[in-house]
């Protein structure tokens, strides 16, 4: 239980340090661009196909980009799972519900503390 809880805040703070609501707002805007791009009038098809493509490109960088970023956030838990499956002696995730429920206040709290830390630093 003290392995997950561990992943948990290691999540809790990669996703604080790492740029993912920004990669995916950027994916967001070039998806706006190419959506906007489509109705508009006195551009030629060749032109729209072309713009189209280059946007394309361009999500699908931004994609890969916050994908990759989604993954590294929740590596510390993929390889809790991992060392499970390969060492089930391990036990790093409890089944009963019990641990779960001790778990989340735990968590939970970590995480309010460290918005409030951020909020407290902003001022």
């Amino acid at each position: 239980m003290i392995l997950a809880f561990l992943a948990i805040i290691a999540v809790l703070e990669l996703a604080r340090a790492l740029p993912l609501v920004p990669a995916f707002q950027e994916l967001a805007a070039c998806s706006q661009h190419a959506m906007r791009l489509l109705p508009r009038r006195g551009v030629s098809e060749w032109g729209k196909e072309r713009a189209l493509r280059i946007l394309s490109g361009r999500m699908f960088m931004h994609s890969v980009r916050a994908g990759g970023l989604l993954v590294a956030t929740a590596s510390p838990l993929l390889g809790l799972l991992a060392l499970n499956a390969l060492l089930p002696e391990v036990d790093a995730f409890r089944t009963d519900w019990t641990s779960k429920l001790a778990l989340m206040p735990l968590t939970l709290g970590y995480a309010a503390l460290r918005w409030q830390v951020r909020r407290v630093r902003a001022r």
